[in-house]
């Protein structure tokens, strides 16, 4: 797990969060749902603020409370909430590690990361070498 949880970037437990969320999908008989809107959280400054993550457009939107609005990335909204609760703290974060998944409770950076991750097991990682064995005239 650890190791899993190393070429992720993630902690064990993120990890292990991130494999039940993924295990816990419908089947293929089960009708996918089609929001894009996944529910996210942060906790900052002892409080909780809601939001939604939009999977196709990356924007997140903080409907009410601190640094409430539309942002286009993660980080823009993780900057609205810092500034709004303690503007003499530097709002500079990444978004990604700020938000968590109100599901699991994983770092929103699962989402962005695991796919960009995955390689089928028919492409391999390095071309095979070409074939030594044809004999090829040598030029003078």
């Amino acid at each position: 797990m650890t190791l899993l949880a190393r070429a992720l970037g993630i902690t064990a437990s993120e990890c292990i969060a991130y494999l039940l969320h993924l295990y816990a999908q419908p089947s293929s008989e089960t009708p996918a749902r089609t929001s894009t809107l996944t529910p996210v959280y942060a906790i900052y400054d002892h409080r909780r603020i809601e939001g939604y993550f939009d999977r196709a457009t990356g924007a997140l939107n903080i409907p009410t409370g601190p640094g409430a609005g539309q942002y286009k990335t993660p980080s823009g909204a993780s900057r609205a909430v810092i500034t709004a609760l303690r503007p003499q703290v530097s709002p500079i974060r990444t978004g990604w590690s700020f938000w968590r998944l109100a599901e699991t409770g994983a770092q929103l950076k699962v989402l962005r990361d695991a796919p960009a991750r995955t390689r089928t097991p028919t492409s391999p990682a390095v071309p095979a070498p070409a074939s030594t064995t044809a004999a090829t005239p040598r030029a003078r």
